[in-house]
C-alpha cells in the first residue's frame, strides 16, 4: 500500500470509527483530541442521541516530500447525522489537519493549531448609543441572521473585515445580516460597526463584544439569560473556556435540539449545528464559563 492508499483507507475507516465499526483510525490522533473525541460520544449519550453515519471528505490539501517522510496538509470536513429521539439533524465541523506518512503507512494526524484569541484586554466598548439611532424603534430579523450563519458557516464573505480569529467578526455579520444597525465609528471603543478596514472592538474582538452585550443600552439590544434552554435561534453564546474572566469565543444559536438545546455555527474552527456547550472542543476546560444572551426582536 503506498502513501496516498494508506491515507485514503485512514479517513474511510474514521467515518466508521464515529458510528463504532472501526477501532483503528483513532490511535493516530494525539491524546488530547482522544479526550476530545470521547467527550463528544459521551455528550451525545447523556442528550439520548447516536450518530447515525459520518461522512469524511477532504478539501485543498497539499502533499510534501520531507526526508523519508510523507507530509499532507489537507482541509478536513465531517458531517455527522445524528438522531435525538425522532428528529434527525446534520452536525459539521471543518478543519485544517497534517498527516504524516512514512514507509507507506500512516504514522501521525493531527489537528492544525487555530488563531489564539488576543490575550491584550482590550477596552471594553461603552454602549454610547444615540438617542437617534432607535426613534420608530428597531426590529431584528433572527430568520436573516440565522439564514446569513447558515450560508458563510465555512466560507469567508469579501464584504466584511477578514481576520485571522474570525469568530467573533463572524457573529458580528449574522447580527448585522439580522438588520442590527451599526454606529460608533470611527472610535474604535464606542459602539459597534465596521468600515472597510477598520472596525470596532466589539465587531472582532470575543472579550469585547462579550462586556458590550451586557451593556446596559447596548446597539444590539441582547437580554442576558440564565440558562442555554432560554434561548432562541438567532441568539448569542459566549465562551470564557479558562474561567479567568477573559472571553475567548462567540456562537450564534442556528437551531434547537430536540430537547430545547441550542446548536449553534461558528468560525475559526469552521462548525455547524455544534450543541452550545463545546465540550468537545481542545479549548474546553472544566472551568469554563458561558454567558447567554438574547436579542430583543424590537427595541
Amino acid at each position: 500500500m503506498n502513501g496516498q492508499d494508506s491515507f485514503n483507507a485512514y479517513l474511510r475507516g474514521l467515518g466508521d470509527w464515529w458510528v463504532g465499526r472501526s477501532d483503528g483510525p483513532a490511535l493516530f490522533a494525539a491524546a488530547e483530541e482522544r479526550l476530545c473525541n470521547m467527550r463528544k460520544i459521551n455528550e451525545l449519550k447523556e442528550r439520548g442521541a447516536v450518530i447515525e453515519k459520518a461522512v469524511v471528505r477532504v478539501g485543498e490539501k497539499r502533499v510534501t516530500e520531507k526526508r523519508e517522510d510523507q507530509v499532507i496538509d489537507y482541509q478536513f470536513h465531517i458531517q455527522w447525522l445524528i438522531r435525538q429521539s425522532a428528529s434527525l439533524y446534520l452536525e459539521e465541523k471543518i478543519e485544517n489537519r497534517q498527516a504524516v506518512v512514512r514507509g507507506g503507512l500512516l504514522v501521525s494526524d493531527s489537528r492544525m493549531p487555530a488563531a489564539l484569541p488576543d490575550r491584550h484586554r482590550q477596552p471594553i466598548v461603552l454602549a454610547d448609543r444615540p438617542a437617534d439611532l432607535f426613534r420608530g424603534g428597531r426590529r431584528y430579523n433572527r430568520r436573516e441572521a440565522v439564514r446569513y450563519a447558515e450560508l458563510w458557516w465555512n466560507r469567508r464573505n469579501p464584504a466584511y473585515p477578514q481576520v485571522e480569529n474570525d469568530c467573533t467578526n463572524f457573529i458580528s455579520q449574522c447580527l448585522h445580516a439580522g438588520a442590527i444597525p451599526m454606529w460608533g465609528r470611527p472610535v474604535r471603543s464606542r459602539g459597534w460597526w465596521h468600515q472597510r478596514s477598520s472596525w470596532s472592538f466589539s465587531w472582532a474582538v470575543a472579550n469585547s463584544l462579550r462586556w458590550y452585550l451586557s451593556r446596559s443600552g447596548n446597539v444590539i439590544g441582547a437580554t442576558e439569560k440564565e440558562r442555554a434552554d432560554q434561548l432562541v435561534p438567532g441568539d448569542v453564546i459566549c465562551y470564557d473556556f479558562n474561567g479567568d474572566g477573559h472571553w475567548n469565543h462567540n456562537t450564534i444559536v442556528t437551531a434547537l435540539d430536540a430537547s430545547g438545546q441550542p446548536l449553534v455555527n461558528a468560525h475559526t474552527y469552521d462548525t455547524r449545528n455544534r450543541y452550545w456547550s463545546y465540550t468537545d472542543s481542545p479549548a474546553w476546560t472544566p472551568k469554563i464559563h458561558y454567558k447567554f444572551f438574547h436579542i430583543e426582536d424590537d427595541v
